[in-house]
Formats: structure tokens, C-alpha cells, sequence
């Protein structure tokens, strides 16, 4: 008895979830603030917050939501430059992901409708040869590719913002009284740096949808290129402006490149999705806008870990050598 109800709840989350509009309204919210609290949700949207974590709770075992996701702006940690571009997927070999990773890292992958493979590889200044070398040795499965610059931000990290940032990517959710007891650091200096993080776009929190697990909807990426970097925020407000009541931004912009606006949108039908992706083309503003159907979005963060434990030890060295 107990296996068959076993088997009957595996059956339940392999078959894909199918959304209404309590669960989009929901993705909305934590996609623009994955800390957002259940509490202020159904304050929002009308539920008690039992129900939104239950809603929530059945999103995460049903994939759903893959996971929720703290994002660091590479440029914090010496990432400076975006390389992205996409390959034929029956092209993609174990020796090519290496080679990738050999020149930068991956900030993400995802799969599209269509037999490609994208990437966005976050790299170092002065790599700029070695990525031309590694897009010539792609032929012929490149697909397309395009360079750009981060968004960089003035701020400068202390080693305290180094050891709160470890401990939310782990846990994006992390109450701020957790992370000082994990830390030693108090909960007023945990609040004070987090909130300076997010104010000046070192951090922000959200989900990482998986398009493969839901039915009900269309799903598509749109990925907006500008024409001035300066316009970003002014382009984006626009953007969701012009979505509002007709699509369902399930992410808030994916896209740390001064040039470019990413967001994975909900509808209700396919038909919409060439309306929509015209309409944004024709904003001030806008360059062009391209929408993929995706499969599959993978999110890598080890790079990250590692990145931020080499100013950590580059920090604690620092303090050792002032000490003498």
C-alpha cells in the first residue's frame, strides 16, 4: 500500500503542473524578489500566507520553480565583460563545454525550440582574443554570438558583504537572523550591507522558472538588445509597462549587460508572442527584440562560490600582511 501511494505521488510530479493565475501571480512576485515573504504575497494578491506557501511548497516539488536564486553582478568579482552566443545542440560535445569553461564561465545555458544551445559566458577584461579563438574553433555549430560589457556598479565590496553574499546564494531565503549565526555578524550589520547590496545592484533575488514542467501557458524568452546603454532602467520600466495584464514576466531581467534587457514571459497563447515581441521592438529606445521558445535553463553559481572565496582569502592575507 505504501508503494502504490508512493508511486501515485512520483506519477503527480513527473506530469507536468498546470498553472492558473493564483500560481502566475505568484512566479510574478518572487521573480522581481525571490526574498519577497509569503506573508506580504497574499497580502498582495489576496491569501492567507498558509496558502501561498502550500502554492508555493507544490511549485518546488513540481519543479516549477526550479529553485529560487540570489544573482551577483559579475562585475563585483572581476567580471567585466558578456560574451553570449548559441550552438547547434547536436554540435555540443563535453570538449566544447571544457574549452568554454577554459576562457570564462557560465552564467547561463538554456535550451530553445529548434535544436540550439545557448550560452552566457561572463569574462575578464583583456580576454577578448582568447573568446574570438574560442568562436572560431565553434564553426561550424555557432549559431550567432554578440559581446558585450557588464553593468558595473561603483560600489566596493567589504569582506563582510563577501561572507553574507556566500551565504545567500546558498540560500537566497535566509532569514537575516540565520545568516548572523552562521556568521557571527550581527543582525543589524547583516541588514544594513544587504540592503546597500541590493540599493546598488550587487545582489538581487529571484526564481529560476523551469518552461518544461508547466502546461496551461506558452512560455517564451525575450531578449531586447538597446540602442543606449545609458536608457536601461527608463527601456525596462517600458517594457513592463507595455506587458502589463497581457504577459506574465516569470523572471525579472536575466541580463547584467549594459545593452541588453532578458525576461522569460508567460501567455496564455502562442499567437501573442510575435505581437508582443514587435510591440517592444518599436520602443524608443529599442535596437531589436528576439524570442526563443526555451526547454531547458540551467543557472551554474560554483564559479561564484569559488570566486568569492579567493577575496575572501585575498582579504584575510591583506589584513595578515598589514599585522607585521
Amino acid at each position: 500500500m505504501l508503494l502504490y501511494f508512493s508511486l501515485r505521488i512520483v506519477s503527480r510530479v513527473l506530469q507536468k503542473y498546470s498553472l492558473d493565475g493564483t500560481d502566475l501571480k505568484i512566479l510574478t512576485l518572487l521573480a522581481a524578489n525571490g526574498r519577497l515573504s509569503y506573508r506580504s504575497i497574499g497580502l498582495t494578491i489576496g491569501l492567507t500566507t498558509k496558502s501561498v506557501k502550500s502554492t508555493v511548497d507544490r511549485m518546488l516539488v513540481a519543479r516549477v520553480i526550479d529553485r529560487f536564486l540570489t544573482r551577483v553582478n559579475p562585475s563585483v568579482i572581476g567580471y567585466n565583460r558578456i560574451c553570449a552566443f548559441a550552438l547547434r545542440k547536436n554540435k555540443l560535445t563535453q570538449e566544447i563545454l571544457d574549452r568554454i569553461n577554459l576562457i570564462g564561465n557560465i552564467q547561463y545555458q538554456f535550451e530553445v525550440m529548434g535544436g540550439a544551445v545557448g550560452f552566457d559566458i561572463a569574462i575578464k577584461e583583456g580576454t577578448e582574443d582568447k573568446i574570438e579563438l574560442l568562436l572560431n574553433s565553434l564553426r561550424p555549430a555557432l549559431l550567432g554570438q554578440i559581446q558585450s560589457r557588464n553593468r558595473e556598479v561603483s560600489y566596493k565590496l567589504t569582506q563582510t558583504d563577501y561572507i553574507i553574499m556566500k551565504q545567500l546564494i546558498k540560500n537566497p531565503r535566509l532569514e537575516i537572523g540565520d545568516i548572523a549565526a552562521a556568521t557571527a555578524i550581527t543582525p543589524k550589520t547583516v541588514r544594513r550591507r544587504l540592503d546597500k547590496m541590493t540599493r546598488n545592484h550587487v545582489l538581487e533575488f529571484s526564481i529560476l522558472p523551469n518552461p518544461d514542467a508547466m502546461k496551461g501557458y506558452v512560455f517564451f524568452f525575450l531578449d531586447v538588445r538597446i540602442k543606449n546603454r545609458g536608457h536601461h532602467q527608463h527601456v525596462l520600466q517600458r517594457i513592463y509597462e507595455e506587458l502589463h495584464e497581457h504577459f506574465m514576466p516569470l523572471s525579472s531581467d536575466m541580463s547584467n549587460q549594459e545593452d541588453s534587457i532578458g525576461l522569460l514571459l508567460g501567455s496564455e497563447d502562442a499567437i501573442g508572442i510575435e505581437s508582443i515581441r514587435s510591440r517592444i521592438e518599436s520602443l524608443d529606445g529599442v535596437e531589436q527584440a528576439n524570442a526563443f521558445l526555451p526547454i531547458k535553463l540551467a543557472c551554474p553559481q560554483e564559479w561564484i562560490v569559488k570566486a568569492i572565496d579567493k577575496n575572501l582569502e585575498s582579504a584575510r592575507e591583506g589584513k595578515k600582511s598589514l599585522g607585521k
